[in-house]
């Protein structure tokens, strides 16, 4: 089954989108052959790093590599139209296996035992954190749309490390709460779901006291193709975006890192346990 490649992390980039117009207006007026060549060398660098980044990566596991390939096979518009799932999800919400492999990386430097996923989708991210946990590790991932968990869990019980996996059907919010009276603590949050839930979910991981200490938390799609530093408006709820990256900013209990892997990761800590000078 051949994997389809409409998610690598170029086309996140305006600069790409607007290389593409760039390249679409040249054709149709007197432009000269050298400025059309380099409109189109400067397509195909932004396509080649992302190729060479790819071969410079550790591939997937045979697991998750099945699940992707799934995720882009499963027929998502029928089963919205069916009324399995209540929206219709893309595979283009999955993390591809650059991002997957960054954190998986990070969950393993981090001597993880306890993983928090807000946001599962078909399970791209749980798995990948999941293969660097110890046996007794266990990734608790939060989703709202049962369809949704239902299509994962299928992928996630063929892999060797699903039963590592558990996943909480319902409203983050009312799923953190349920954490917290547990006093359950993560050394990995990975926050990949609804981007206008970003901000509370934050306020709630640290006034709930869920990040152990040594903790860090992971946030996706903090670039949102570009929208927060064009100014413009290509995908929607790009303002809660920015409004949640502006609050990470104003932290100064935090140490916060933004990376420009495919849509903008954040890395972020306390403060306490960056800084021991």
């Amino acid at each position: 089954m051949a994997e389809r490649r409409d998610d690598r992390s170029y086309t996140y980039d305006p600069v790409y989108r607007h290389l593409l117009r760039a390249r679409e207006l040249s054709q149709l007026n007197d432009v000269p052959q050298d400025l059309k060549a380099e409109i189109n060398r400067a397509v195909e660098l932004l396509q080649q790093r992302c190729l060479y980044c790819e071969d410079q990566s550790t591939k997937p596991s045979p697991a998750l590599d099945h699940l992707i390939k799934e995720t882009f096979a499963y027929p998502w518009e029928d089963a919205h139209k069916e009324g399995r799932v209540s929206y219709y999800a893309t595979p283009r919400m999955l993390t591809g296996n650059d991002e997957a492999q960054l954190i998986k990386l990070i969950t393993s430097a981090s001597k993880a035992n306890m993983v928090l996923e807000i946001g599962l989708y078909t399970g791209c991210s749980s798995l990948a954190m999941a293969e660097a946990l110890p046996k007794d590790g266990k990734v608790v991932s939060l989703e709202i749309e049962k369809g949704i968990a239902d299509v994962a869990r299928s992928f996630l019980d063929r892999s060797p490390v699903g039963n590592k996996i558990e996943i909480m059907i319902g409203p983050a919010l009312n799923s953190l709460e349920i954490l917290a009276e547990k006093r359950m603590k993560f050394d990995v949050i990975y926050i990949d779901a609804d981007k206008k839930g970003y901000v509370q979910y934050y306020k709630t991981i640290f006034e709930k006291d869920l990040l152990a200490s040594e903790g860090t938390i992971i946030v996706d799609n903090v670039l949102k193709s570009g929208d927060p530093y064009s100014g413009e408006k290509y995908e929607s709820n790009s303002d809660a975006i920015v409004e949640f990256n502006d609050m990470v900013l104003r932290d100064k209990n935090v140490h916060k890192v933004m990376i420009p892997v495919r849509d903008g990761v954040y890395l972020i800590r306390r403060m306490e346990d960056t800084d021991k000078a």
